[in-house]
């Protein structure tokens, strides 16, 4: 007969894979864990077996944050917040930005000797928001196209599943906006997309059609240009002839 035990710790390695929402990367002074608040934190101990006469410590700084022997649990500060499983593995509701932070568990057999110890580190982020793309059509081969994201960064770009880098792009001054350089590699291209996407989240526009020749776009930004130049010449006009009237009195 399985024990309960042995149960909730098969639904909760279940709820790792299925959830998505947490990302993991190792280091070789921490595994850096990637989460968003609301969200639940999963530190998984890795390669240590369910052993009930193992004890299990969990630190975050001095602070402890939950302990295991014998079957029997604490938790401390994080009483209501966390679980402990005999594999050593803690999980979390992440309540507060004081959560993000760096974590260490140490595994130590029954006469008390360390057996096992790791470090996490916990980050916090924001799902990235819907992306602004804008294009600017002066003609079929000379187009601006940017996109912008409010909120979060870092951000990485994508056009059309190209991503956009610092040799292929501009890029704003916080990083949340991306202006393609060139347009010629795209010069073939009449649908764009823009994507964007961190370690928790992605998220895209709906695709845009692009048809330069006669378009709106590119005779408004001519227009503002002849405006612009009309203006000047104009202003060069009045001073010439005010000069010449100041100098004929």
């Amino acid at each position: 007969m399985v024990s309960y035990g042995l149960c909730s710790q098969y639904c909760f390695l279940l709820l790792i894979v299925v959830s998505g929402r947490v990302l993991t990367e190792s280091s070789d002074d921490a595994e850096n864990v990637y989460s968003e608040l609301g969200n639940s934190a999963f530190l998984h101990v890795r390669g240590q077996s369910s052993n009930t006469k193992h004890a299990t410590k969990w630190f975050k700084g001095n602070t402890t944050v939950a302990r295991y022997k014998d079957g029997s649990k604490a938790y401390g500060d994080y009483q209501q917040k966390a679980e402990v499983f005999p594999n050593g593995t803690l999980t979390f509701n992440i309540t507060t930005k004081a959560d993000e932070g760096e974590y260490r568990v140490e595994i130590h057999n029954k006469e008390g000797k360390l057996q096992f110890a790791q470090h996490f580190k916990l980050h916090l982020l924001e799902k990235v928001s819907t992306p602004v793309m804008n294009i600017t059509c002066v003609s079929e081969q000379d187009v601006f196209i940017s996109c912008e994201v409010r909120g979060t960064t870092p951000v990485t770009f994508y056009l059309n599943e190209q991503q956009l880098t610092e040799v292929n792009a501009v890029f704003s001054y916080d990083g949340r906006k991306a202006t393609l350089k060139n347009s010629i590699s795209f010069s073939a291209t009449k649908t764009f997309i823009c994507k964007v996407e961190n370690l928790i989240s992605k998220s895209q526009t709906a695709p845009r059609h692009l048809n330069c020749a006669g378009s709106a776009e590119g005779h408004h930004y001519v227009q503002v240009i002849v405006i612009v130049l009309g203006v000047i010449a104009l202003i060069i006009i009045v001073g010439l002839v005010y000069c010449f009237c100041q100098k004929n009195h």
